[in-house]
């Protein structure tokens, strides 16, 4: 299995860490459950594990790394929804460079987009929830 996980794209990856980022703040905002954050982390380091070895660039890493932290702050503080969109851009930049194109081509667009609207609309819309129902 761990071959066939290291022969994965790019893009596939970015799916599967985005997959493992929402399963992680589903458990941020449901605390208790320790499926989706167990599953959510594995399914992360497989994909950070992944992309490592197509070189990627690190100040991607870092901004995507940072746009996710920023996006997971709203659990605890509501930030401006210009804000969150800012955030989701940034997101959606950093998976464009995360891959440079002499290590397997960039990440798809359509995916990075898909990505970056799905982890900043979900977690925008879980902790919205999260926080009504305290």
């Amino acid at each position: 299995m761990l071959s066939l996980l290291s022969t994965l794209s790019p893009n596939a990856a970015v799916l599967i860490l985005t997959a493992g980022l929402a399963l992680i703040a589903i458990e941020l905002n449901r605390p208790g459950s320790i499926l989706p954050g167990a599953l959510g982390l594995l399914l992360s380091l497989l994909a950070a594990a992944n992309l490592w070895k197509h070189q990627p660039d690190v100040l991607a890493a870092i901004g995507a790394t940072l746009a996710m932290a920023l996006l997971l702050i709203q659990a605890r503080r509501p930030i401006h929804i210009s804000l969150t969109v800012a955030l989701m851009v940034l997101l959606v930049g950093c998976f464009v460079r995360l891959v440079p194109s002499s290590a397997g081509g960039p990440v798809n667009a359509a995916i990075t987009v898909l990505c970056g609207t799905f982890l900043g609309a979900g977690i925008t819309v879980l902790t919205r929830i999260a926080r009504r129902a305290r």
